[in-house]
């Protein structure tokens, strides 16, 4: 029997049977068993009936029909879904309490999501004006605030007092971690999420967020101590997986955290943040185009994701779109006007359009945004180089250079003004440093040995023009001063 035919023949078995296997298993389909019959060529009638016999045991949320839907479910099966009976089963999820709420926002969820799954699950707490008002607080979105003043509230029905108080101060460092993470201030945000954990070490969202602060302080490896612990507590938790590969992504290991986003994503296809930070990796890893996918399904799905716009930008200009990547920058800046960031990549692409004077006001809203950028000040004195500011430019490399001495291409650059202003011994004496942290920095050795000439110091011009030569033997200017200066030498 031919390949096509067989295939034919086991699909028609597989939908004959289906019937029979449904009435012998009375279980209610889980969301993945729902989606996996789509995946299986089951998304029509067929699969619908399943679905009227067996029921569900879950709400399904918009997204989740979506899901379905880009699957290639059909009309039938999503109103089968829409209709089906709710009933108790092993993957029933309980409704949301405060803490979780709490919780998943700690983890980087959106409110969206967040919302999703208040609207599919329900709450066990009446919402009250303070608890929301926290919720602002900590940076929740409209939406969420919405879906939590309509939530289904299905209260528990017995109270265990202690677990409440308990509960009510997990509440209380969870909130504070969020408002402290959200000014950015990680290490003390850090401290709080750990009180939490003290007191609820189970909770899977908990481990997420806390994986979260870390990554961002550089601790890749209590990151991903934590990213691990949320996964194991909680495998089917999208969430959990997309805080692993943050992690293995802070800690370099791009193939891991390409393959956790995945996993993420697999489990829920709608998960906005997981297929940015996928387009993320697949950038540091080459694949622009991948990058490019992912950035926009993130858009898709959440089209006031600034991060996500921000990202796409930088890709398209890595791409020679400068035009694109302005627009997608000015997008991230409208949705997010103190993403330092996008003016920062704003900048660079308005520079690269030779626009000179929208670029230095980027770089200028950067370094207001975070005075402790040490790159942004750096471009900043290289743009106002670029416009003859010499004063402005040295000002700001010295700036750069107290945040980081170790750049010899601030040193290089600080040289190069300080001489365009005739002060050659300063000038020389920042090539020099340039040159004893990047002893191949050949701009370097070449500016030096221009210097060095105009002192008269020919024999030591021409070792740093051979050296320049050396490093760079295509570049003609190079070529020139070194045969130059060495004919003048043997006369």
């Amino acid at each position: 029997m031919k390949l096509w035919a067989l295939s034919i023949f086991v699909a028609v078995l597989t939908i004959a049977t289906l019937p029979l296997y449904v009435g012998a298993q009375q279980k209610p389909l889980a969301k993945d068993q729902v989606l996996n019959l789509v995946r299986n060529q089951l998304g029509d009638e067929a699969g619908a009936k399943a679905i009227e016999q067996r029921g569900i045991d879950f709400e399904p949320a918009e997204d989740f029909l979506r899901a379905l839907k880009d699957a290639g479910a059909n009309d039938a099966f999503l109103q089968a879904v829409r209709t089906a009976k709710r009933l108790a089963g092993e993957g029933a999820k309980k409704p949301l309490n405060q803490v979780q709420v709490l919780a998943l926002l700690a983890g980087d969820v959106s409110s969206r999501r967040v919302a999703m799954l208040v609207e599919e699950r329900g709450i066990d707490f009446e919402p009250t004006d303070d608890y929301l008002k926290t919720l602002q607080a900590v940076g929740a979105e409209d939406v969420l605030l919405q879906a939590l003043r309509k939530a289904r509230v299905v209260k528990p029905q017995t109270v265990d007092p202690a677990a409440q108080a308990r509960q009510a101060e997990v509440q209380q460092r969870l909130a504070r971690g969020l408002e402290l993470a959200r000014q950015r201030q990680f290490a003390p945000a850090e401290q709080e999420y750990r009180a939490a954990l003290g007191l609820d070490p189970e909770n899977s969202d908990l481990h997420s967020g806390l994986a979260l602060a870390l990554a961002r302080q550089g601790k890749p490896d209590d990151a991903l101590l934590h990213g691990r612990e949320a996964v194991r507590l909680n495998p089917a938790s999208d969430n959990a997986h997309k805080s692993l590969g943050d992690a293995l992504e802070a800690k370099g290991d791009l193939d891991g955290a390409i393959a956790e986003y995945r996993e993420a994503l697999r489990l829920n296809p709608n998960n906005d943040r997981a297929h940015n930070n996928l387009g993320s990796a697949l950038l540091a890893r080459g694949d622009l185009d991948g990058a490019i996918a992912e950035y926009q399904a993130a858009i898709r799905l959440k089209p006031d994701l600034a991060e996500a716009h921000n990202n796409l930008g930088s890709v398209l200009a890595r791409k020679g779109d400068l035009d694109g990547a302005i627009a997608e920058h000015w997008a991230a800046i409208r949705l997010k006007p103190d993403l330092a960031e996008a003016h920062y990549n704003l900048g660079n692409a308005l520079w690269a359009k030779d626009d000179l004077n929208g670029a230095i006001a980027e770089y200028r809203e950067v370094v207001r945004l975070n005075p402790e950028n040490d790159a942004a000040h750096f471009s900043l004195g290289r743009a106002l180089g670029a416009t003859f500011d010499f004063d402005g430019a040295i000002a700001e490399y010295r700036k750069a250079l107290r945040l980081n001495p170790n750049n010899d291409r601030a040193h290089f650059s600080l040289g190069s003004a300080l001489g365009a202003k005739g002060n050659l011994d300063e000038a020389m004496a920042e090539f020099r440093k340039a040159l004893r942290l990047n002893p191949n920095n050949d701009s370097a050795h070449y500016s030096l040995g221009i210097k060095l000439e105009q002192k008269g110091e020919r024999q030591a011009a021409l070792e740093e023009y051979r050296a320049a030569y050396t490093l760079k033997p295509d570049s003609p200017d190079y070529k020139k001063a070194y045969e130059r200066l060495s004919q003048k030498a043997k006369k």
